[in-house]
C-alpha cells in the first residue's frame, strides 16, 4: 500500500499536519482516534500502515471531514512541495467544509465593508439545548448528535489554535464552579481535547441511574481514577474510579458570561 499514489498523498498530508498544527498535540490526536501515540509515529515513519478506515478517521480528527480535501493537501505537497495557495496565504489549514456560515445584517455600507474584511476572524459554534449543564447538581445528558438550537459567535484568536477542532457550546445551569463559571454562562468545549490535565476544567459525564449526565468540573488525578472538584467550596470533591476516556466529553476552552450583575 505504501507504493500506492493515494496512500502517498495521505502520508504527505498526515506528516505535514503532524509537523505543524499537531506538532505538540499528538497525544490528544491519539486519544481522540482511540489509538496509541506510538501507532501514530509508526505510521508517519512507515513502520506501520493505516487502512482506509483509519485514514478517514485521522483526516476527520485533524479537521478534514471531507477526505478529498485531505488528499488534495497531500497531492499539493508532493507536486509542489507546498500546501495549497489558500493555505499559504492564511498560514492556516483550509477550513473544513462543514463549518457554519454566519449571516450578519448591518445598517450601512461602512459596517458591511468592515465585517467583510473581518469575517474570517470569527467562527460560529453550535449551541446545544442539552448543554444546560448543572455544574454540581444533577446534570443534563449531553447529546452531540442532536440538532443545535442556536449558534455562538467567537473571535477565533481566543480559541488559540483549536478552531478546527470538534467544538460545542453548552449552557451551565448550576453554581458549583462559581466564581470561575457563573450560573447561566455559555462554555465552549473542545471535544477533540480529552487529555487529562491536572487542575483544568472539563465537561465530564457522571453515570446516574444508568444515564451519563454531563457536568463541568475541575479535574485532579487520583490513584484509582480521577477526582472532580468544584470551585464553589460548598460542593465536596467527587471521586471516580471509572474510565476517563469514556466519561470525558472535552476540555472547556472558552466562556461567555453576563457581567451586568458582577
Amino acid at each position: 500500500m505504501a507504493e500506492n499514489p493515494h496512500y502517498k498523498r495521505f502520508l504527505a498530508a498526515f506528516g505535514f499536519l503532524l509537523d505543524h498544527e499537531w506538532k505538540r498535540r499528538q497525544k490528544v490526536l491519539a486519544i481522540d482516534a482511540g489509538i496509541s501515540p506510538g501507532f501514530i509515529s509508526d505510521i508517519k515513519n512507515g513502520k506501520n500502515i493505516a487502512g482506509d478506515e483509519m485514514q478517514a478517521v485521522f483526516a476527520e480528527k485533524m479537521g478534514y471531514p471531507n477526505f478529498d480535501d485531505f488528499i488534495a493537501l497531500g497531492r499539493s505537497l508532493i507536486e509542489t512541495g507546498q500546501p495549497p495557495l489558500k493555505m499559504q496565504e492564511s498560514n492556516q489549514p483550509p477550513q473544513p467544509s462543514s463549518e457554519q456560515s454566519l449571516i450578519v445584517q448591518v445598517k450601512s455600507q461602512t459596517d458591511k465593508d468592515i465585517l467583510n474584511g473581518a469575517a474570517d476572524n470569527y467562527q460560529g459554534i453550535p449551541l446545544y439545548e442539552s448543554g444546560k449543564l448543572a455544574a454540581g447538581v444533577s446534570g443534563v445528558e449531553f447529546d452531540p448528535y442532536e440538532s443545535p438550537a442556536s449558534m455562538v459567535v467567537v473571535y477565533k484568536p481566543e480559541l488559540k489554535g483549536c478552531s478546527r477542532h470538534n467544538l460545542a457550546a453548552l449552557k451551565v445551569g448550576g453554581d458549583s464552579m462559581e466564581p470561575t463559571i457563573t450560573k447561566g454562562s455559555i462554555v465552549v468545549v473542545d471535544m477533540s481535547d480529552k487529555e487529562q490535565v491536572e487542575g483544568k476544567v472539563f465537561v465530564v459525564n457522571t453515570p446516574e441511574s444508568g444515564i451519563d449526565m454531563a457536568s463541568v468540573k475541575r479535574i485532579q488525578k487520583w490513584e484509582k481514577g480521577f477526582a472532580m472538584l468544584s470551585d464553589n467550596a460548598k460542593y465536596p470533591p467527587v471521586l471516580s474510579p471509572l474510565d476517563w476516556n469514556r466519561l470525558c466529553v472535552g476540555r472547556v476552552v472558552w466562556m461567555w458570561r453576563n457581567v451586568r450583575d458582577v
